[in-house]
C-alpha cells in the first residue's frame, strides 16, 4: 500500500482569488472537516492562462482547485468524503473548490522523520512519514492529523486506487509518493546514498563545479556527476541540474542560482562508453 501526495503545479496555469477579503474568509472556512457547502457563496477568481492547460490549479489550507474534469472522475469513480465548492470565473469552464472531509490520525510519530527548520520549531516532513496501515483501508482521498495537536498537513493524499486514475485522465499536476508499507523512507534514504556513493567510486577524473560546467558546456549529451547530483548543457549551452531518482533516472530542472552546497563537491566523469543508469543497474538492485 501506497499514500500519494496530490498537489498542483504551479508553472501551469492557475487561479487566484480576485479579493484579498473574501480569500481570508475562504482560508478560514476550508479549515473544518465539516460540510460547508450549505453555506459556501461562490468567490470570484482570477485564470491565470500561460498556455499550459492543468486539471488541478492551486491550493488552500490543504483543499485544491479542480477543474469539471477531475468533478467528473471523482463522482464517476464513487469517491466519498468529499464536497465540490463552485467557483465564480470569467471563463466558460467550470472550477471547483476541492474540500476533504476526511481527516485521518495515522502518523506513527516514533519512526516518522522531523526536520527543524529555521524557526528550530520540529516538523514532521511530509514527504518522509510512517503511516497506520489499518487507518487507511478503503480510504481513497483524505488529509492527515497531526499527532496530539489540532491541526492537519496542509496537503490532499490520495490512495494507489485514485493515483492512477488520475494518472491516465488529468493535465497539470504533482504527485509524489510519500508513503510505501513495504519500502520505507529510510530504506529509501539508505538506498539513494548507496547510490550516490557507488556513482562517486566510478568517476574517471575529478574537478571543481567550475570545471565541471565548462566540460558539460564543451560536450553537449555527456553529464558530469557528484554524488546524488549531475549536470549536463543543453543545445544553447544553458546548464540543467538533475537529481538522482531511485530508479536510477534523474529529476531535471533548470536552475535559477545554483544551490551553495553544490559548488563545494567535487565533481567527475564516467567511462564514457557506460551510463550512468547502466552502470548502478549492475552493481544495485532496483526496486
Amino acid at each position: 500500500m501506497k499514500a500519494w501526495l496530490l498537489d498542483y503545479y504551479p508553472p501551469n496555469n492557475t487561479i487566484e482569488f480576485s479579493d484579498s477579503e473574501e480569500s481570508d474568509q475562504v482560508y478560514e472556512a476550508l479549515g473544518s472537516d465539516k460540510p460547508i457547502i450549505q453555506e459556501w457563496s461562490a468567490p470570484n477568481v482570477e485564470f491565470n492562462d500561460v498556455g499550459k492547460p492543468a486539471d488541478i490549479l492551486n491550493r488552500y489550507t490543504g483543499a485544491l482547485v479542480i477543474s469539471r474534469k477531475v468533478k467528473e472522475l471523482l463522482e464517476q469513480n464513487h469517491i466519498e468524503h468529499i464536497e465540490f465548492l463552485p467557483l465564480s470565473t470569467a471563463t466558460e469552464e467550470e472550477y471547483y473548490i476541492l474540500h476533504v472531509l476526511s481527516v485521518i490520525d495515522c502518523i506513527d510519530p516514533e519512526n516518522s522523520k522531523v526536520r527543524t527548520y529555521y524557526d528550530d520549531v520540529p516538523q514532521f516532513d511530509e514527504y518522509s512519514l510512517v503511516l497506520d496501515q489499518k487507518a487507511l483501508q478503503g480510504q481513497h482521498i483524505f488529509r492527515i492529523k497531526l499527532p496530539s495537536e489540532d491541526r492537519e498537513l496542509s496537503y490532499i493524499y490520495v490512495s494507489d486506487f485514485l493515483r492512477e486514475i488520475l494518472s491516465q485522465s488529468i493535465v497539470g499536476y504533482q504527485l509524489v509518493e510519500i508513503w510505501d508499507s513495504e519500502f520505507s523512507w529510510k530504506a529509501k534514504e539508505e538506498k539513494h546514498e548507496r547510490m550516490g556513493q557507488e556513482i562517486d567510486s566510478s568517476l574517471l577524473e575529478v574537478f571543481d563545479f567550475d570545471k565541471a560546467k565548462k566540460f558539460a558546456r564543451k560536450n553537449k549529451g555527456h553529464m558530469v556527476y557528484s554524488g546524488e547530483w549531475a549536470i549536463k548543457a543543453d543545445k544553447d549551452k544553458q546548464i540543467w541540474l538533475g537529481n538522482l531518482q531511485l530508479d536510477g533516472s534523474y529529476s531535471w530542472i533548470k536552475p535559477i542560482y545554483y544551490p551553495p552546497i553544490l559548488l563545494g563537491l567535487q565533481w567527475g566523469i564516467t567511462e564514457r562508453g557506460k551510463t550512468m543508469f547502466s552502470r548502478l543497474k549492475e552493481s544495485i538492485g532496483f526496486k
